[in-house]
């Protein structure tokens, strides 16, 4: 890849509003068999590699400055994490907390926007994730096939 592709495709990732930046970027594999280790229903775990693949490409410290939504599965600090040093809001936690790369902090804030919103009138707790509707939706079996789980 030459400097020049390099530069732009930094740029526009700069410009939407999405940067990656030298976060541990997980295998569907390795997320789907950390999620489970965690107590997450192997009947969920390919939806919720899908949503963290759409949201973040399985990276830790994704930030979408364009809408405030951080981590591997783009936790929104409108609702969720509170954007100045003192843990708050739903999860009771930092933004910058969602940016490392032991993702127990982020698996315990999705699990709780996901039980929140199941309360909500869909009944469907992935419908948090803008993502899921239009990528993760139905049987997602196939992001976790071959991984031994």
């Amino acid at each position: 890849m030459s400097y020049k592709s390099i530069f732009c495709s930094f740029f526009f990732l700069l410009g939407a509003g999405l940067v990656s930046i030298e976060g541990k970027v997980f295998t569907k594999c390795e997320l789907a068999k950390t999620m489970k280790a965690h107590g997450f229903p192997k009947s969920q775990l390919g939806t919720w590699v899908c949503i963290a693949y759409h949201e973040s490409r399985l990276n830790t410290k994704t930030v979408n400055h364009a809408t405030g939504d951080y981590g591997i599965f783009q936790i929104s600090h409108y609702y969720w994490c509170s954007d100045s040093n003192v843990p708050g809001k739903g999860c009771k936690i930092t933004c910058k907390s969602l940016l490392v790369d032991d993702i127990s902090g982020s698996m315990a804030c999705a699990r709780k926007v996901f039980t929140e919103t199941q309360k909500g009138k869909t009944k469907n707790g992935f419908t948090a994730w803008v993502t899921y509707k239009k990528h993760c939706k139905g049987n997602q079996s196939k992001w976790i096939k071959g991984c031994g789980l």
